[in-house]
This record gives structure tokens, C-alpha cells and sequence, in this order.
């Protein structure tokens, strides 16, 4: 049975239909050990996808006012949208005095695109605004009320950003003010939980994340890691998060100095990264000959699970094992 033509409205949707799928990683620090400055690796793929196809065209990286830059995943055009709510309300923005005031500002934005998203709403399936919907003076039965309340409680974001940047700000171990970096993240769930969250030494947003922050974390990656490990590091755990389906390959990095500047990864340090990651990085493809040499199974590596010359004991299969705990040569 043949399926039907697509309408031309159905057909807009799917263009607009953007899928989550994609990978932003953004982390924190410093030069080298000779040089404690602060910087900020922010690194994407290119894929964007709707239901009828797919393209590694979609730049995920935005300049915001104030130095910030914005990375996006999730729905791009509501990631245009909240984007434009932070755009707005960061180039009005004065003197930040400490992190309290920092966490609050930055949560604005984003209550005022759902709010915005709310009336929109409203104003398509009712033609009135929230303000109208919940006001006495419009008699409006109160089931449609509630009905209509329980569906903007559902609303999300669909938007998913990592907003970096340094900002001048007075800290408790400090006499003075200094220029610290942030990394924020804006996200949404139906819980609608930690919306709008700081995050420490590294973040990622993205169906790809959920390869990439296991990644970060295995190296133990922290603030005070120099900036050529850091870089590889984020490298590593994005080629490693493209198993996802809808990750792409090509890959875009950038490095954010205090003073708010940007640089770009240059040939020279592709090939290196490239290099390391052969040297560092999981064997991702094994030829037959390697495979077989490196895996061949003996008689001797499986005993009777009642077998009593051997007591059962837990084995530590942690990654950092001292030279006495290296499995002998030969097997």
C-alpha cells in the first residue's frame, strides 16, 4: 500500500522539525603549569536533520554581547529564538557585583522565552494572551482554565545551549575583582529542573552527550588541566560521541581568552590532535591480523564456576593499575 503524498503543510513542518541530535563541549583551563591564565575550549559538529534528511551545514556557534558565545543543540530555530531572548538582554546588562547576581541574570532569559512561548501558545489555540486566560474579569470557564494551564506547564524550551564567558566578578578568596570564566547551561525537561545551571570544569549538551560527559570524566578533566591536554581531551570525547546516530564528523573548535577573543584550531593542530588520538585514543577499527593476536581465547581463561583451586574474588578492573597488577606478558 502506497503512502500518500505529503501536503505542503505537512511537508513545511517536517522541514522545520530540527532533531535534537548533535554534540557541544565547552571546558575550562588554564594555559600550561607555567601559566595559570584561563581558557575556554568550545568545540561542535555541523549535522542538523529533520525527518526527510540531513546535512553537516548548521554552524552551532553564536557571539553574544558582553564577550559570551552561545553553543546550540536541540531545535535551531527555538535555539535562534532563546538566543535572541540572551542577545537582548546581555547588552543591557551592567556591573555583575558577585555570583549571586551572575546566576540570577542569566536565568532571565530564559523565563522570558518561555513566557513568551506560553502566550504564543495560548494566543493559537485561544486568540488571548496567559494574562487574559488566568484574569477573573474574562469569565472564562474554569475547566478550559485549567485544561489550558496543564498544557503551558508542558511547553519546553526545546533548546539546549552552553553559554561561555568570562565575567568580571568579586569572589570570597579574592581581595579584588578578577575575570573569571563560566560555562552555563540552558536546557529543558519535563520535570523542568535546573533549567538554567552553572556547570564546572566542562559541559556538553546534545543526544552525543550522553558519550561525551562519561568521556571528559574518564580523563578527569579539571579546570587547572593545561590547554593542549584540554583541547585533546574535548577532541577525544567528540569523535567518540559520533557513534550516536545524527553526531557528525566535521567538527569545529575555537578557544576563548579572558579578554573575551577568540582563536581558531589551525592545520598544525588538527594533525597533532589527530596524532595523539592514534597514540591515546581507543582502537576504533582492528585489522583481522591485530584481532587475532590480540583476542584469541584459551581453555585456561574459563574454569567450572564450582572449581576449587581457585577462589572466586572480585578482580580490579580499574585503568590506573600499578606495574604489579599488569596481567603477564603471553596472555
Amino acid at each position: 500500500m502506497s503512502r500518500p503524498p505529503l501536503s505542503t503543510r505537512d511537508f513545511k513542518r517536517l522541514l522545520e522539525r530540527r532533531k535534537p541530535m548533535t554534540i557541544c563541549i565547552a571546558a575550562i583551563c588554564q594555559q600550561d603549569k607555567n601559566n595559570d591564565q584561563k581558557r575556554i575550549v568550545l568545540c561542535h559538529d555541523w549535522k542538523s536533520e529533520t525527518d526527510i534528511g540531513g546535512s553537516e551545514t548548521a554552524d552551532k556557534q553564536r557571539e553574544l554581547p558582553k564577550g559570551w558565545v552561545a553553543l546550540m543543540a536541540d531545535t535551531m530555530h527555538r535555539c535562534e529564538e532563546l538566543i535572541a531572548q540572551y542577545e537582548r538582554h546581555l547588552r543591557g546588562l551592567g556591573e555583575i557585583l558577585d555570583d549571586r547576581q551572575l546566576f540570577e541574570e542569566m536565568k532571565i532569559p530564559a523565563h522570558n522565552q518561555k513566557q513568551l512561548l506560553a502566550n504564543d501558545y495560548l494566543r493559537q489555540m485561544m486568540g488571548i494572551s496567559y494574562a487574559d486566560l488566568v484574569s477573573p474579569d474574562k469569565k472564562i470557564p474554569e475547566s478550559v482554565v485549567e485544561d489550558r494551564l496543564e498544557e503551558v506547564a508542558n511547553i519546553q524550551l526545546r533548546a539546549s545551549l552552553i553559554l561561555a564567558g568570562f565575567v568580571t566578578t568579586q569572589q570570597s578568596d579574592t581581595p579584588e575583582k578578577e575575570r573569571h570564566p563560566y560555562l552555563f547551561v540552558v536546557e529543558d525537561s519535563k520535570e523542568h529542573q535546573d533549567v538554567v545551571r552553572v556547570e564546572e570544569n566542562f559541559a556538553a549538551v546534545g543526544s552525543g552527550s550522553y558519550v561525551a560527559i562519561p568521556a571528559m570524566h574518564q580523563r578527569a578533566h579539571e579546570e587547572d588541566k593545561s590547554l593542549m591536554e584540554t583541547i585533546y581531551t574535548v577532541l577525544e570525547a567528540k569523535r567518540l560521541s559520533q557513534v550516536v546516530p545524527g553526531v557528525g564528523v566535521d567538527t569545529t573548535m575555537h578557544v576563548m581568552y579572558p579578554d573575551g577573543s577568540l582563536k581558531r584550531w589551525s592545520n598544525e593542530l588538527y594533525d597533532r590532535m589527530d596524532w595523539l588520538f592514534d597514540r591515546l585514543g581507543p582502537k576504533l577499527i582492528i585489522t583481522d591480523k591485530k584481532s587475532k593476536e590480540y583476542f584469541e581465547f584459551r581453555d585456561e581463561y574459563l574454569i567450572p564456576f564450582d572449581a576449587e583451586e581457585e577462589e572466586e574474588k572480585p578482580k580490579d578492573t580499574s585503568l590506573r593499575r600499578s606495574a604489579s597488577r599488569t596481567p603477564k606478558q603471553g596472555l
